[in-house]
């Protein structure tokens, strides 16, 4: 047999399925392009919706994930914790049988879409209450499907999958919003659910490809009753800790009606819309992407007894990626907004300041929160979440009631920053990181953005877009660099490093 080249060893090192490095560059790989594909369609895209139409699409996404995060009482959580095969399928058909009862009841709901429209102060949401409940069986049915993938260790599949779910949605989307269609927000909420329905069925075909004998063998009413009891810690404190999670980081644009006129209302959410997809949605993504093989790999950490050293590296990488795109949007938000997605959309730019410390502590969090499950300390998470709710509802809330959207969104990006620093702190002492490591990060990365961000400040001055965004690029490229250097990223990925769990 021929002899491998350097370069295929490097590239089957680097994107191994063993340890913790290999599943998360598998996974960013795709989320890369993700990013590019997401990026370069919001550009087209504001320019076929108004803000209005893209906050009502808004809105229906967030409907769909409040009723998502409790809808199989997440027992697909629970998914990486049998050793066998067997006994942890059984748990795709209860997650499965649970939400297609929250399906069917949400159904009947949609019955009275006008009086509920009316309850949530939001009547153009009215006419897309009847799809909620079969854009829920998609959505919970590949996600079921993915985190089996996960278990099975398919990181590229779902890499793939992920990239399927982007492009979909994206074509859906302009297709719908071009000429000679020119849809409204229908068009909008048309190529999310699009999207959801290509991936799911991407996602549920690998599953069933790779385990239909152990999935299907493993169908039993009573099995599924054992498991339920057996996993109810899941149902009982992760349901309401994810309901929680979910309400704080869409609760903005629930109350955002109760507060403004329709109009300024649908505007306001439209252009908070457009500033959560610019930010939220990459870093999400790239938290996503932690988060799975970080599940995985915290479990078999925790029975080795070395959660806090993987917590930790974990940690550092979240930051390293997060913390240069947030100062920079802080100080040139709303020129590069303004460049990328037109003149009306600057206002985008603007409440992405006020916001973008919540999103990135908020996506470093997200799945560092699966210390809590490895851990068992589910009781734990529901009662932090429910904290962080009670703090961030007073300021959305009290926000709201200034008269300004501006105040609000400052009001509560401020409080969502300092409440989940709050839930990191306790994440990380569960782990047992020890304060000084948890800290150094912070501090390392700032250091290493001062001269990024000097580029940046000194082209403000110049109040002009193409200047400031130009040197919002050559920022992050010096930032990257410094960070890979100060990293021995390069180091670490040679041809001849030792396979590990660092990356």
């Amino acid at each position: 047999m021929a002899r491998k080249s350097s370069t295929l060893k490097w590239l089957d090192h680097l994107f191994s399925t063993e340890g913790l490095r290999g599943p998360v560059l598998t996974l960013l790989s795709g989320t890369g392009i993700v990013m590019v594909i997401g990026y370069s369609a919001l550009g087209v895209i504001s320019r076929f919706y108004l803000p209005a139409e893209i906050g009502i699409g808004k809105y229906f996404v967030t409907v769909l994930t409040l009723v998502g995060a409790v809808a199989s009482l997440r027992y697909e959580d629970a998914l990486m914790l049998p050793r066998k095969d067997e006994d942890a399928a059984v748990l795709i058909w209860l997650s499965a049988a649970v939400m297609l009862i929250a399906a069917t009841l949400l159904s009947v709901l949609a019955i009275w879409n006008t009086e509920i429209a009316r309850v949530l102060d939001f009547p153009a949401i009215a006419p897309y209450l009847p799809l909620v409940p079969l854009t829920l069986v998609c959505m919970r049915s590949g996600k079921i499907a993915e985190f089996w993938l996960v278990r099975k260790r398919a990181f590229r599949h779902i890499s793939a999958g992920h990239v399927t779910l982007t492009s979909s949605m994206v074509v859906g989307r302009i297709g719908a919003g071009a000429p000679p269609i020119n849809a409204n927000e229908a068009g909008h909420i048309g190529g999310f659910i699009i999207g959801h329905v290509v991936a799911s069925g991407f996602f549920i075909w690998l599953a069933f490809r790779r385990s239909a004998a152990v999935i299907r063998k493993a169908f039993g009413w009573r099995r599924m009753q054992q498991a339920a009891v057996r996993y109810r810690r899941f149902a009982l404190f992760s349901t309401p800790s994810a309901a929680i999670s979910a309400i704080m980081q869409h609760l903005t644009i629930l109350l955002i009606p109760f507060f403004f006129a329709t109009d300024v209302a649908e505007n306001a959410i439209g252009f908070f819309g457009m500033a959560f997809a610019a930010i939220g949605i990459p870093i999400s993504f790239v938290g996503r992407s932690v988060a799975h093989p970080f599940f995985v790999s915290a479990a078999e950490a925790q029975l080795a007894g070395n959660l806090s050293q993987i917590s930790s590296l974990v940690h550092r990488r979240l930051i390293m990626i997060g913390l240069f795109p947030v100062l920079a949007v802080m100080l040139a938000g709303p020129d590069f907004f303004e460049l990328w997605l037109g003149t009306p959309y600057r206002q985008s730019g603007i409440y992405a300041t006020y916001i973008a410390a919540w999103l990135v502590l908020s996506s470093t969090v997200s799945p560092l929160t699966r210390v809590y499950d490895v851990t068992e300390h589910q009781r734990l998470d529901f009662l932090m979440a429910l904290l962080l709710l009670v703090c961030l509802s007073a300021a959305w809330i009290l926000g709201g009631l200034s008269g300004s959207v501006d105040t609000m969104l400052i009001a509560g990006g401020i409080t969502g920053a300092v409440v989940r620093g709050l839930q990191l702190v306790v994440i990380l002492r569960l782990a047992g990181v020890p304060w000084r490591e948890g800290i150094a990060p912070y501090r390392d990365f700032l250091l290493l953005s001062l001269p990024g961000l000097a580029l940046v400040a000194t082209a403000l001055p110049f109040d002009n877009k193409w200047i400031t965004t130009g040197a919002l690029i050559l920022g992050a490229a010096c930032y990257l660099g410094l960070a890979a250097w100060k990293e021995q990223l390069f180091k670490t990925f040679s041809p001849n490093h030792t396979p590990g769990d660092k990356f």
